[in-house]
């Protein structure tokens, strides 16, 4: 097994430099910032809206994996065209210009660009970026924070009054809490207090991880997803790259506080969404199915996001509990995403398996970017090290 994950090691560096190589050559537009959008094909779409999540995406990994230029790039187009000057926080998006398109403001798109300025700070140590970061972790704070009844409100108007429609995507369910923003303010708060701790930042996060074992964490392994702001619970499938996402930034999460009553609190509920995933999640092929409905209906055509999710998830579990199956499900899932993803050949992941059934998607897009699978490869190099 020593001699598998050595391997596996080594195939995840060259992949993360990889990765990083494609995004450097093919993501800058030269009239400034990142294109919005590169087709299936190849092709830049240089009319393409550009989104805060994904220029935040963007500046957080090419800081972690150390191109500065590419990180100063993301850093000044966010500053220049996706924060709001006079209401403050991010917008959603802007078009190719860079004037404002949709002016909400929603607290996962906030809490990204506070992981990417947190990230920026760590490797530059540009005081502006942690700056930036603990700023935009007072705002999601202020105004996100339902001091009633818990946990972080979906979305806000441009001027921070209520908004008709929070959702992230069309796939999302029109909820004013959901799971995946709670995750991502947990990983942004995670990894501030990594950087740059002080008791704002410990009492941020400590908040954000009792809400997320309170509210989110089901009796069967798996995650709630969807919530009416009385925490009425409107899940109706489950999501299995969230799950196996969630317990690694969970237990990630835990050990930053370094808190063992909080640790022992995780532990189980970490370890149970990565069985959960084990068990039921894992196809035939190694693979991670996308999700299965509360009618037993299953999606079986993983998207790329959640198949790098998976990788570090397992090694996670492997490490938690030393047991050879999570170890085995990880490597198995590596093979998969090589054969049928595009991974190891010098060029970015497609968003399904070429075995889908599903039209080809774009390689850059507002949700596509070096996020999941470049920060996938900057885990396994540090965690199989």
């Amino acid at each position: 097994m020593r001699a598998a994950l050595d391997i596996f090691r080594q195939e995840a560096h060259a992949e993360a430099d990889a990765i990083l190589r494609w995004w450097s050559e093919n993501a800058p537009d030269p009239r400034g910032g990142f294109y919005g959008e590169i087709d299936a094909s190849g092709q830049p779409v240089p009319t393409a809206s550009r989104a805060a999540i994904l220029n935040a995406r963007m500046l957080w990994f090419f800081s972690a994996a150390g191109e500065t230029a590419s990180a100063r790039r993301a850093a000044d187009y966010l500053r220049a065209h996706l924060f709001d000057t006079q209401q403050g926080g991010v917008f959603w998006s802007v078009d190719a210009t860079g004037a404002p398109l949709d002016t909400k403001k929603q607290a996962y798109a906030q809490a990204f660009t506070l992981y990417g300025f947190a990230e920026y700070y760590a490797t530059t140590h540009d005081p502006t970026a942690l700056a930036t970061a603990r700023a935009l972790r007072d705002l999601i704070e202020t105004r996100f924070w339902d001091g009633a009844r818990g946990g972080y409100i979906e979305a806000l108007t441009r001027d921070w009054a209520a908004v008709i429609d929070p959702r992230l995507s069309d796939k999302d369910m029109d909820a004013p809490k959901t799971m995946n923003t709670h995750l991502h303010v947990l990983e942004a708060y995670t990894r501030l207090h990594q950087v740059a701790p002080d008791a704002a930042s410990e009492t941020a996060l400590r908040r954000a991880t009792q809400v997320f074992i309170d509210r989110f964490m089901g009796s069967d392994g798996h995650l709630r997803l969807f919530f009416d702001m009385d925490w009425t619970d409107r899940t109706h499938a489950v999501s299995y790259g969230h799950d196996i996402e969630a317990s690694w930034l969970l237990w990630e999460a835990a050990e930053t506080l370094d808190d063992p009553a909080l640790i022992a609190r995780a532990r189980p509920h970490v370890l149970a969404l990565a069985r959960a995933t084990l068990e039921q999640g894992v196809l035939d092929h190694g693979g991670i199915a996308y999700e299965r409905g509360f009618d037993g209906r299953l999606d079986a055509d993983g998207e790329w996001w959640g198949q790098a999710e998976g990788l570090v998830g397992f090694v996670n579990a492997f490490q938690m509990t030393g047991e050879k199956a999570y170890a085995d499900a990880a490597l198995r899932l590596w093979a998969r995403i090589k054969s049928d993803y595009g991974a190891a050949q010098g060029r970015e992941w497609t968003w399904y398996a070429h075995d889908a059934k599903r039209p080809p998607q774009a390689l850059l897009s507002l949700w596509k970017c070096p996020y999941h699978n470049g920060r996938a490869m900057l885990e396994l190099v540090k965690r199989l090290g």
